[in-house]
């Protein structure tokens, strides 16, 4: 969840990422939304994560839940360090992160690997929530209708048959906040949230995050930047110029 509502007398999380669901981050190439990807995975752990954002809690139940991290885009290099990430945000790493590089296989394959995986270690691992980071590269082309429409199916499958959440990233091009080709519709029309991340116009070293499409009640705009420590913090309420007493 990010945030709260007040209903009636009663505060509630506005929730983002449910059981059953699929939420989307979209944003420009080169936006930091893997580092924002990497907070909701840190935020489901917990540990010291709200040292990085106040805003943004996780819901896990059991020690046992696991959290699938499927990267079809980045190298090693880049890859690894995003997934490291995770367990630096939360003061050490969490035993049931599995991390995947899909880089080199073709989009049938990683469409097949990832079905595969979930298929054979759903119950034996207690999987909850899964990360496609790059869900175009799930497809051959992202503006053909008929291959966009069947990709979404399958997660939507997916978090149906083994009731986990899906969190998928994808692009969109500078200025405009639609996540690109068919594919970005249909999984605009389908998830659950929509969150758009886009650099400060006058400083590109904030990102500000906006709920652009919820189900249930909006979240409020907020920003982080990357500290000194080469991670995520949020910046709301921080003069940006004078970060020293924060990072």
């Amino acid at each position: 969840s990010i945030g709260e509502h007040t209903y009636g007398q009663n505060i509630y999380p506005n929730d983002v990422m449910t059981a059953g669901e699929f939420s989307v981050i979209s944003g420009p190439s080169k936006s930091k939304k893997s580092f924002l990807k990497a907070s909701f995975a840190a935020a489901f752990v917990g540990g010291n994560f709200n040292n990085h954002f106040e805003n943004i809690k996780g819901h896990r139940k059991e020690e046992s839940e696991c959290i699938i991290d499927f990267d079809t885009e980045q190298s090693s290099y880049y890859a690894q360090r995003s997934f490291k990430n995770v367990g630096r945000m939360v003061g050490g790493q969490y035993a049931n992160y599995y991390p995947f590089k899909l880089r080199r296989m073709s989009a049938d394959e990683r469409v097949s690997f990832i079905g595969q995986y979930l298929r054979q270690n759903q119950y034996k691992k207690n999987i909850r929530l899964v990360f496609i980071d790059g869900i175009a590269d799930l497809v051959n082309d992202s503006n053909d209708l008929v291959m966009s429409n069947e990709v979404v199916e399958q997660v939507m499958t997916w978090t149906d048959i083994y009731d986990i959440h899906i969190c998928l990233v994808i692009h969109n091009a500078h200025g405009i906040k639609k996540p690109t080709g068919h594919l970005g519709s249909s999984v605009t029309k389908k998830a659950e949230t929509v969150i758009f991340v886009s650099p400060e116009e006058n400083d590109k070293s904030i990102i500000n995050v906006e709920c652009g499409y919820s189900r249930g009640m909006a979240f409020d705009q907020f920003s982080f930047q990357i500290g000194k420590d080469s991670l995520p913090h949020q910046v709301n309420g921080i003069n940006p110029n004078e970060p020293e007493g924060y990072f």
